[in-house]
C-alpha cells in the first residue's frame, strides 16, 4: 500500500455560513479564504481570520470554528512532523509577498491531488518555514480559564460596546476588584482595558469583512468617535479600517471540497 502524502490540498467553497463543533485533526492545517470569515475558537482563546490571512490549526489541537457569510478558499494539510515548527495551538498569519507568490504556486497546482512530488514538498516546506519565522502578531483574543473571568470575557467579546466598568464587572460576577484584575492579567497577559480594546478591534475585523461602513462599525464596537476608533485600529494593524483587505491572498476560482 502507498504511504500516505505528507501534504493534501483543497479548494473549498461553501454558500451559507457554517458552525463546527469541538473537533481535531491528526494533521495540522493550514488554510485561507477569498471571501468570508472565520471565526476559530479553543478554551484558551478566540481568532480571527479575514480574507487575505492564513490560518493554523496544530495537529491534534481541539477547536470549534464559525463562519460568517459565504466562504471560499483552500486548506493544506500537513503530517505532523513537517509541521513540528508551527506553533503547536491556533495562529492567523499576514501575508508577506514570498508567502504570497508560494501561495499562488501550490493553488495554481491540481487541487484534487495529494501533492506527492518532492517538487511540491519542497514548496510547502518553504511556505512553512516562513510562517513560522514570521513575528507579526496573530488575530487573538485570549480567554481567562477562570469560569467567572471566562463568563465575563465571552460576554465582552460577544459585545465590545457593553459600557460596564470593572468594578461594575467585579460586583456582576462576585470577585473583588483586585482580585479580577490580578487574574484577569495572569490568565491573559492582558490588563482588562487592554483586552477589551483587542476584543474591539477584532469584532470590527468580522464586521468590516461583512461590508458594514466603517462608521456603524466603530458604534458598534463601543467607540463614540470615528476617528478615535480609526486611529486605534491604525496604531494596532499597520493600517486603517478602509486599507485592511487591500492586500489579500490571491486565490483561484474555488470549487467544492471533495466528499
Amino acid at each position: 500500500m502507498a504511504a500516505e502524502a505528507p501534504v493534501k490540498l483543497w479548494i473549498n467553497a461553501y454558500e451559507a455560513p457554517r458552525v463546527t463543533d469541538y473537533h481535531a485533526h491528526e494533521t495540522g492545517q493550514l488554510f485561507a479564504l477569498r471571501e468570508g470569515l472565520q471565526v476559530i475558537e479553543t478554551p484558551s482563546g478566540r481568532w480571527v481570520q479575514p480574507p487575505g490571512w492564513i490560518g493554523w490549526i496544530a495537529p491534534r489541537c481541539a477547536h470549534a470554528a464559525q463562519s460568517f457569510g459565504a466562504t471560499a478558499g483552500w486548506s493544506l494539510h500537513i503530517d505532523s512532523m513537517m509541521a513540528a515548527s508551527l506553533p503547536d495551538g491556533p495562529h492567523v498569519f499576514a501575508v508577506t509577498p514570498l508567502v504570497q507568490g508560494l501561495v499562488d504556486r501550490l493553488t495554481s497546482m491540481n487541487a484534487t491531488e495529494p501533492l506527492l512530488e518532492p517538487r511540491r514538498a519542497r514548496l510547502v516546506g518553504v511556505l512553512i518555514d516562513e510562517l513560522a519565522a514570521s513575528a507579526r502578531p496573530s488575530l487573538h483574543l485570549p480567554m481567562p480559564q477562570d469560569k467567572r473571568l471566562a463568563a465575563m470575557a465571552a460576554a465582552v467579546a460577544n459585545d465590545p460596546a457593553l459600557p460596564d466598568s470593572i468594578d461594575e464587572w467585579a460586583d456582576r460576577i462576585g470577585m473583588a476588584r483586585r482580585t479580577l484584575t490580578r487574574r484577569f492579567a495572569v490568565e491573559t497577559g492582558l490588563s482588562f482595558a487592554q483586552w477589551r480594546q483587542q476584543a474591539r478591534l477584532l469584532k470590527a475585523v468580522e464586521l468590516l469583512s461583512l461590508k458594514e461602513p466603517v462608521t456603524a462599525v466603530a458604534l458598534t464596537v463601543g467607540y463614540s468617535s470615528v476617528s478615535a476608533f480609526i486611529e486605534a485600529f491604525r496604531k494596532h494593524f499597520g493600517r486603517t479600517p478602509s486599507r485592511f483587505f487591500e492586500e489579500s491572498v490571491a486565490l483561484p476560482q474555488a470549487k467544492k471540497k471533495p466528499a
